[in-house]
Parts: C-alpha cells; sequence; structure tokens
C-alpha cells in the first residue's frame, strides 16, 4: 500500500523535521581533515514491505578517483538491489562502492545511485549518518571554520518531486533500469554517447531523417510526403511523454520536436516519382543488401559531428535512417534508426498509432526489449513486444527514467 513521503533534512547533532512532501531526504554535513561530502537520501516510493531510495552525493573535497559510501540502519531495513553502486550489508551496516563509470568525483561534483530495499511496515527512518571514504560528511572542507550547528530553514521543495511515477511502477521501474545498467553497451550504458538523446540534444531539439527504400515500389511525392508526416506524428508521441500540461518535465526543455526527412536512398532513381529536389537522393550505394544513405551525412558514422565530408554540409546531415523493407516483419531499432516492413508503413500511414514503429523509436532512446523476462506481469506497454498498441503510462516512465539520469551530461 502507498504511504506518502515526506522531505526530512539532518544537520549534524539535529534531529530530523518535517519540511514537505517529495520523499525522505538526509543531507549530513560536516568538517574532515582533507575532505568533505554532502549526502541526500530520498525515498521515492514506499509500499507494503517494500521502497525505493535515491542517494545524491556530493564530494566538497579534493578530487576522487574512487569512493566508498557508507550508513547504518536503524529499523531492520535490508537492501534487495542497487544500481550505480556495487551494495554489500552486513547486519544493519551497507557499504556502497562507486560503478566503473561513477567513481571520479571532483570538487564539488555530484553523482548518485539507488537501491530498492524491504522493511518491517512499522518504521523505515532516514540513516543517521553517513561517511565517504571513511571520513564523515559534515559539509565544512579542509581549512574552512567549523560553525557551531544552528537549526536552518529549509528552503521549501519544489512542487512535488519530479520522479512521481505511480507507486505499483516504482519497483518494476527500478528493476527495468538495473537490467538496462547491466546489458546496455556491455555494462557501460553511461559510456555511450550516441543515443535519440545525445542526438537531439546535439541538433537543439529536432531531428533529421533519412529513408532507406529498400523496396522495388515506385514512391510518388504525395506518397513521400505521407510517409514524412508520418514520421513527425509518431515521433511526436514520445516527446509528449516528456509533457506536463504543456511544460517539459524535470527540466525538458522542448514542447515539440521537429522531425526533417533530408534524403532518400534508392537502387533506381526512377522509382522516386518527384523531380522537386526538396530530399537528398543517393542512388544505388548498396550495404547491408539495401540502399544506404551517404555515410559522410550520417551521425551513426560520425558522432563527433564532423559532417565536412557531407555534400550538403552539416543542415544535410540525418541522425537515425528509416529502414522500410519488402517482406520484413517486425522490426529493429537503435541509435542508427529503425527499421520495419514497407508494406505494414503504407497500409498505416494514417492511422492513429503505428505501434511497431513507435516500438522502435523506444530503443533509439535507450528503451529495453521484454522478450526474456517481464517487469509488469499482466500488463501491456509498448516496449513488451505484442502487447500493446499504443504508448503506455509504464513506457513513459522509463522513457522519463532514462532523461533523469542522462540530463546532467546536457547541463539540464
Amino acid at each position: 500500500m502507498p504511504v506518502r513521503s515526506l522531505r526530512l533534512t539532518l544537520l549534524a547533532g539535529l534531529t530530523a523535521a518535517a519540511v514537505g512532501s517529495g520523499g525522505f531526504v538526509a543531507t549530513v554535513v560536516a568538517e574532515a581533515a582533507v575532505a568533505g561530502c554532502r549526502v541526500s537520501y530520498q525515498i521515492g516510493a514506499q509500499w507494503s514491505g517494500g521502497f525505493t531510495a535515491n542517494v545524491g552525493i556530493t564530494n566538497l573535497g579534493d578530487p576522487l578517483t574512487g569512493w566508498t559510501l557508507n550508513w547504518d540502519f536503524t529499523a531492520g531495513q535490508q537492501v534487495t538491489q542497487a544500481w550505480g553502486a556495487s551494495v554489500t550489508q552486513n547486519g544493519a551496516r551497507v557499504t556502497a562502492v562507486n560503478a566503473a563509470w561513477n567513481g571520479q568525483l571532483g570538487t564539488n561534483a555530484t553523482t548518485s545511485m539507488g537501491f530498492n530495499g524491504s522493511w518491517n511496515n512499522s518504521a523505515n527512518p532516514v540513516p543517521p549518518s553517513f561517511t565517504l571514504n571513511g571520513v564523515a560528511c559534515t559539509g565544512a572542507v579542509t581549512g574552512s571554520p567549523t560553525p557551531s550547528p544552528t537549526p536552518t530553514q529549509s528552503s521549501p521543495p519544489p512542487t512535488g518531486d519530479p520522479w512521481t511515477p505511480p507507486a505499483r511502477y516504482a519497483g518494476p521501474l527500478a528493476q527495468v533500469w538495473q537490467h538496462q545498467e547491466q546489458t546496455h553497451n556491455n555494462g557501460n550504458l553511461y559510456g555511450f554517447r550516441n543515443y535519440g538523446w545525445d542526438q537531439l540534444m546535439a541538433n537543439g531539439g529536432s531531428i533529421n531523417y533519412c529513408v532507406r527504400w529498400d523496396s522495388r515500389a515506385h514512391v510518388t511525392a504525395a506518397q513521400r510526403d505521407q510517409i514524412h508526416a508520418a514520421l513527425q506524428r509518431q515521433y511526436q508521441k514520445w516527446m509528449n511523454q516528456m509533457l506536463d500540461n504543456g511544460r517539459g518535465w524535470h527540466n525538458w526543455p522542448y514542447t515539440t520536436v521537429p522531425v526533417r526527412v533530408v534524403g532518400w536512398a534508392v537502387r533506381d532513381r526512377a522509382q522516386l516519382e518527384w523531380t522537386d529536389n526538396s530530399v537528398d537522393i543517393y542512388v544505388n550505394d548498396i550495404r547491408e543488401n539495401a540502399p544506404q544513405c551517404g555515410e559522410p551525412c550520417g551521425r551513426y558514422f560520425h558522432r563527433d559531428g564532423n559532417y565536412s565530408g557531407c555534400p550538403g554540409g552539416a543542415s544535410h546531415h540525418y541522425d537515425h535512417s528509416l529502414w522500410l523493407t519488402d517482406g520484413f516483419g517486425g522490426g529493429a531499432g537503435g541509435d542508427w534508426g529503425q527499421r520495419i516492413g514497407t508494406e505494414y508503413v503504407m497500409r498505416n500511414l494514417n492511422a492513429e498509432n503505428i505501434h511497431i514503429l513507435l516500438h522502435e523509436i523506444g530503443h533509439t532512446y535507450g528503451l529495453d526489449d521484454f522478450y526474456d523476462w517481464d517487469p509488469l506481469p499482466g500488463e501491456g506497454f509498448i516496449m513488451k513486444a505484442g502487447s500493446a498498441s499504443q504508448i503506455t503510462e509504464f513506457d513513459k516512465w522509463m522513457l522519463r527514467d532514462w532523461w533523469r539520469r542522462l540530463k546532467s551530461r546536457y547541463g539540464r
């Protein structure tokens, strides 16, 4: 049963005080001989027997090349799974060691980890103190005078913690994220720099496509324009998941994302029944037994953003390929774009939801497949192939989970 969250702020030597809603937060600060740190501990969701906690770690001292965070539970809580750190527990004592991607912490740098835990359904208090590499987190840094602890008024919390999925999704979402961390990019999810997020932010809020027409059929100008329009509609459906009442969720910067098709690749120019120069046309450049858009213009081939070899320059580059293949069942998707059947797309140009395309766009933004496991038994969602025909609430929060974990790389 979900319980109401509270936010708590702790200062060294002071007791906790409830100051608002949105989770349990402990901020513990102190002076140390060679270091300083600050820790926030927030319970994002709590239900009968279980809870999810997010832990923020700020290094206030000299740069660190690795870290170990320790704390003690006081009410029998147990960590059951964790992400962003390797976590062990011995009795009440919890030890969290950095992951491969977040061990380096410069001065004033922040990282985070999280975990699912169990509790006794009676009390789930915030740990009273934390240490980072053996140094108590009290907030002062080397050489700073130690202030007398005095009660302070915490600043008003924001209007609700932005991470507020339905309580019944909290555990499954945490499981999904842990699975993605373990499997994406050979376990180095954060080291990969060509997710749809990276492409979109590099462009300042737009996406360019090139169509790989892997078909012998001809295409009229009207059909071309219908494909372009359908692509824009379906793409925006995902982008809409990042909005609340028309405003960006958790500092998301875009309300609409323009999708521009800049090129078509075909085997034979005569297949394209238009003469205007609205798109670049690539003829009989065959890769993977299919027409390929020019590699000098492709983000997949030039992740550094150098399109000096692209005949039309950077404005003619493409981020994704829409690869339409005759007789292709199902779909495929990734940072390179999406591949689906030509016949399927042409039948569904005016459909409200082109669900296979929606599923594959989800992969471009890092969302997982669920062929071998199911975090939400009995419920369909677009990323569980064949179980839903439209983006669901669970899909929305999986997408938002990616943004909240990657947004710092874009200064958001």
